[in-house]
């Protein structure tokens, strides 16, 4: 499939993109909202909900920009976070807001809850405790990859 006409697809068919679609696809992290979509081989995830999406797009932002710093970057010029990066700062938030609201709790987070009990809570993102997500977004560590067994 010609990838510019996939990715035209996959704008009209998931208009919600979710911004944790990376760590929702890790399987790391659950989300109430969220809608599985399969287009061709891939599979996309999007949001039932526009004001629960906008929640996401506006946290991850906040810690997109405050995460450049910790995570060794220049400041934010507009560019796309590295993969890896990006992988850091959705799967490392999402389990430093576990572990402010629910420490106890060793299951699969889900994100529209947190981000729910965050703004409850604290009323807006920036009024988190930022410097404690920082440092679960700087000390997440991503699964190792797999390791050839043919050697």
């Amino acid at each position: 499939m010609d990838e510019n006409k996939y990715r035209e697809t996959y704008r009209s068919v998931n208009p919600l993109q979710c911004p944790f679609e990376k760590t929702l696809n890790s399987r790391r992290c659950q989300c109430s909202k969220m809608e599985r979509i399969h287009l061709a081989d891939r599979e996309c995830v999007g949001c039932s909900e526009k004001q629960a999406w906008q929640n996401c797009r506006d946290f991850i932002a906040l810690l997109r920009k405050n995460a450049k710093f910790a995570l060794k970057l220049p400041e934010a010029d507009g560019t796309p976070l590295p993969h890896g990066k990006e992988i850091k700062v959705q799967n490392g938030s999402v389990l430093g807001l576990q572990k402010l609201f629910q420490p106890d709790d060793k299951g699969k987070p889900d994100i529209h809850g947190l981000l729910k009990q965050a703004l409850a809570e604290y009323q807006s993102f920036e009024k988190l405790p930022l410097d404690q997500l920082m440092q679960s977004i700087v000390n997440f560590k991503a699964r190792e990859t797999r390791k050839d067994k043919k050697k």
